[in-house]
């Protein structure tokens, strides 16, 4: 998007705590319900892109309640027509924020494209400066508008080509990975990044989030680390080429950061 957001977008990497007896350790969760409205948030949980959403929602209900959250409600989306249910359409119209489970990333991009439920999730995230999309694992992934959709990290490497589909598009400078040194995705986020030099790769660990603000600057939260990996500088990248060799890449740049660091995506610098 060529103009700034005035919402924000949290990208949590996956497994992050949200069980209910142990509150000291719901950062994540706690942070999400602090950039909303604290106590008083009225969040829509949505566990479309999972194959257990009842067991997923409940978990997250108990765990946003257990903070104080008033209402920590669920939307049982499964099919493109639940999405266009006018309930559900009016609810995203007036709730603080929103939470997008982790599971399939490809169910998101199927039921949720071309829908006025994203229309409307899109321009309140670029108008409202209260209003908050999350998302973990996959919920996570489907944030960029080119998402990554699953390969083993060495097969993309010696391929030289990413699995790559549209994803929801709430931020179209960055590539989001989760699960990320946890799984040791390093080779598929390198790929896509090589594809897409124009565009920031963030990869994130479990229990570990990023908080976006005007689709620019993140603040790195939770246990985990972030990789950031930056194409800007790239010289050799065979990946046009489609030569059928081992891929070869020079300058590819990486960071890693911890909780608390900010990063600039727009120029490329830790600050």
């Amino acid at each position: 998007m060529s103009y700034v957001l005035k919402g924000k977008l949290i990208a949590v990497g996956g497994a992050e705590s949200r069980d209910h007896i142990e509150q000291e350790k719901l950062e994540v969760l706690g942070r999400i319900l602090h950039e909303m409205r604290g106590k008083d948030t009225v969040l829509e949980i949505i566990p479309t892109a999972s194959g257990i959403p009842k067991q997923i929602a409940r978990e997250y209900t108990d765990a946003f309640g257990s903070l104080g959250c008033k209402a920590a409600r669920v939307m049982n989306i499964r099919k493109r027509k639940d999405a266009e249910k006018k309930e559900f359409l009016e609810r995203i119209r007036t709730c603080d924020g929103i939470m997008f489970s982790g599971g399939n990333q490809t169910r998101l991009s199927e039921i949720f494209l071309e829908t006025e439920f994203l229309s409307i999730l899109k321009e309140r995230l670029a108008t409202e400066p209260g209003f908050v999309i999350a998302g973990t694992s996959a919920g996570a992934m489907a944030q960029s508008a080119h998402m990554i959709n699953g390969g083993a990290p060495s097969e993309a490497l010696i391929r030289g080509k990413a699995l790559m589909i549209e994803g929801l598009g709430f931020i179209e400078n960055a590539i989001i990975d989760s699960h990320f040194v946890n799984r040791g995705r390093f080779g598929r986020l390198m790929v896509a990044v090589a594809e897409h030099p124009e565009m920031t790769g963030i990869g994130i660990s479990e229990d570990t989030a990023v908080i976006i603000t005007e689709n620019r600057f993140m603040e790195i939260i939770g246990t985990g680390l972030v990789v950031i990996m930056d194409g800007s500088a790239l010289g050799i990248n065979t990946i046009a080429e489609q030569t059928g060799e081992m891929l070869n890449l020079e300058h590819m740049i990486f960071h890693l950061l911890s909780k608390g660091k900010r990063y600039d995506i727009l120029n490329r610098k830790v600050v």
